[in-house]
């Protein structure tokens, strides 16, 4: 069963402080004993100084830490990244993403634009579709009209000239 950081994180705060034994703690929080122990010695074995892990999916990152990870990233070479990108639990085409995100957070003025441009190309196709139906259906009444024009030649013969 997985659980969740902060309740990992409040169960490791209540096993350092020492106030209370193990299996106090694991029925209070409803976690089994071996769970305990095994955040405490990951906890340990990690030496993290601070409670808070680094574990956070990479869209809960919020947008000033990705931003500290791009500029982090920026100037590394693809191994240093993908190093950097495992030890804090992300993929470098998370970083790529938020990049780009970057910029188009940047170039919002470029995007109206763009939909100005869009908006303005797609009434003008509407505009030539309305106008190429017209045509169609004067071209075909004028079809029809030379076959009746013919079929009526051909069963009266040629008008006479007065």
């Amino acid at each position: 069963m997985g659980y969740s950081i902060q309740i990992k994180e409040a169960v490791l705060q209540k096993v350092l402080l020492g106030n209370k034994p193990h299996h106090e703690i694991s029925q209070e929080f409803g976690v089994g004993r071996s769970t305990i122990g095994k955040w405490l010695r990951q906890y340990k074995e990690s030496g993290n100084t601070t409670l808070k892990s680094k574990a956070k999916r990479p869209k809960d990152w919020p947008f000033e830490q990705r931003i500290s990870a791009l500029i982090e990233t920026g100037t590394l070479t693809s191994e240093e990244c993908v190093a950097w990108c495992r030890k804090n639990g992300i993929f470098c085409h998370h970083l790529e993403q938020w990049r780009k995100d970057a910029v188009s957070g940047m170039s919002n003025t470029a995007d109206e634009k763009h939909r100005e441009r869009e908006k303005q190309y797609k009434k003008e196709i509407s505009s030539l579709k309305r106008d190429l139906s017209r045509k169609e259906k004067a071209l075909a009444e004028t079809a029809a009209l030379l076959v009746l024009k013919k079929k009526a030649q051909a069963i009266w013969g040629e008008p006479e000239e007065d």
